[in-house]
């Protein structure tokens, strides 16, 4: 069946298992045609970046002990966690797309007003917070979005959050130090949010669908609305065995990060520091910039290092903040040097 034409085409597929809902606009691109899926996924999964570095980033482990499959889609972004709760917006358009900008930051711009739309039709007024994430008037995140080229197509994907699950999140990441992981749930829970956190009611998947499929139509054109047809099933099923296969999760062309990246804005770091003749292991989180926790392990007596919370993570703040708090056995210039090696 002919998938190419004038027009865009719209679909919602009924296959919705395993990590299909994310693969459908991966098969749309290899087809060579143009198109926006909308679909809610039925179980939860993995989806890692191109570029994410899966030893640093997930814990496998508990993501096979709990039956949540991995995969790496085609496109940049960080580790998300997907599921019900989430309806998926994927557009697929040819590259120099009338209607489209062709510099990614515009595009983001000007296709976020879909989502945008969406949510205050269902009463949470958001704005774009560049260059790819929708946030409340508050600030709190309440969708990522991603883009990328497939095949001469750009790809313009993310989701409407009906719910979210930061309980899970936090534990399919792979933390520095387990001392984080309760930080880590609080951060998630400070800064995430949904419709359902937002207004308390939990919108069907199929009215999200349909507001969707209004707000994109006069950005992209006329939406021809179509049954999905069994060649962009099929293909999508290739593209999930090829995006889950083993040797894709755990490519090696990826690139670890200085800093371990949880979601956008917050971050975790890890280092040793020398102290009194032994190596201490200490534990940074960092929120928007600033230090939010501090956590220093290791066995005999710790050094304190919380004159570095809620002081900006860059090298002249932090050797400023522990000047206050002088420590005969502390070497400042060695604390910051591992701190910041490969950051800055």
């Amino acid at each position: 069946m002919d998938l190419k034409g004038s027009l865009v085409h719209c679909f919602t597929p009924t296959d919705n298992s395993g990590i299909l809902p994310i693969t459908y606009f991966h098969a749309l691109a290899r087809l060579g045609a143009e198109g926006l899926v909308l679909i809610e996924p039925a179980q939860p999964f993995v989806s890692l970046g191109l570029f994410d570095d899966t030893g640093t980033c997930l814990d496998l482990d508990f993501c096979q002990s709990h039956g949540l499959p991995v995969m790496r889609r085609e496109t940049g972004g960080g580790m998300v966690l997907l599921g019900p709760g989430q309806v998926f917006y994927t557009l697929v358009i040819k590259r120099g797309h009338g209607r489209v900008p062709s510099k990614v930051d515009d595009a983001y711009r000007y296709l976020s007003a879909a989502p945008i739309a969406v949510y205050r039709q269902f009463g949470v007024p958001t704005r774009l917070r560049p260059v790819n994430d929708i946030v409340t008037q508050a600030g709190r995140k309440i969708a990522g979005q991603g883009a990328g080229d497939i095949n001469g197509h750009f790809c313009f994907v993310g989701s409407i959050l009906i719910d979210f699950d930061t309980e899970l999140m936090h534990r399919i990441a792979k933390v520095p130090d387990p001392a984080l992981r309760p930080p880590l749930k609080e951060a998630l829970d400070a800064g995430m949010t949904s419709l359902y956190r937002e207004t308390g009611v939990r919108p069907s998947g199929a009215a999200i669908k349909a507001a969707l499929a209004a707000a994109f139509a006069p950005l992209v054109g006329e939406l021809s609305p179509r049954a999905t047809p069994a060649c962009l099933t099929a293909a999508a099923r290739q593209v999930a065995e090829e995006l889950a296969h083993v040797e894709t999760v755990m490519q090696e062309d990826t690139r670890p990060r200085a800093l371990f990246k949880i979601r956008e804005g917050l971050y975790a770091r890890q280092r040793d520091i020398p102290y009194r003749g032994r190596r201490l292991a200490v534990s940074l989180l960092i929120h928007e910039g600033h230090v939010e926790r501090v956590h220093v392990a290791g066995d005999g007596p710790l050094v304190d290092l919380s004159a570095l919370i809620g002081v900006r993570f860059d090298r002249s703040a932090l050797q400023a903040a522990l000047a206050t708090r002088p420590d005969p056995a502390l070497s400042v210039d060695q604390v910051i040097a591992a701190l910041m090696d490969g950051v800055d």
